[in-house]
């Protein structure tokens, strides 16, 4: 069932999104202004946070960060507690289902074999803000990248 949800999700992101051209900074700041205040505050805080440098175990903008790092450092700055790692963000979310995801939402990853071992934060129209590995940076990703799209396993919301 999962499996169905997650290639229909992946068909609608692939034939609405895979077209459209990247959004600068100024689109995502206002594509989401209807959104709630803190959802709102989240997404800034996390966007802010591109050009960061990847570090394993860092959850400041000063010692960069990790992927779980990011999601922690952005939700505290709104006033939401989460876990550390990405093992315990997965295991302490709220289940989303990957159709109904939300700007806001966690979407995490199976990179190490078939458990997360990677989260990122949804930020709509088929993006997503997150520290992918060493030697890379807080960027935006599209949940259509061959490399993500085959990895997504859950969402989850706080």
């Amino acid at each position: 069932m999962l499996r169905l949800l997650l290639a229909l999700l992946l068909l609608g992101l692939l034939t609405s999104c895979g077209s459209q051209p990247r959004y600068s900074e100024h689109e995502h700041a206002t594509a989401y202004q209807n959104k709630s205040s803190k959802s709102q505050g989240l997404l800034d805080i996390a966007l802010q946070q591109r050009g960061v440098p990847y570090r394993y175990g860092g959850n400041t903008p000063s010692r960069g960060f990790d992927c779980s790092g990011l999601i922690q450092f952005s939700y505290a700055q709104v006033g939401k507690r989460v876990p550390r790692t990405t093992k315990q963000q997965f295991q302490s979310r709220q289940p989303v289902s990957l159709s109904q995801i939300r700007p806001g939402d966690l979407l995490f990853y199976a990179t190490e074999g078939r458990r997360p071992g990677h989260v990122a934060i949804y930020i709509g129209k088929g993006e997503m803000v997150h520290a992918p590995s060493s030697g890379k940076e807080v960027k935006i990703s599209r949940l259509n990248n061959p490399y993500w799209r085959s990895r997504l396993i859950a969402a989850g919301r706080y």
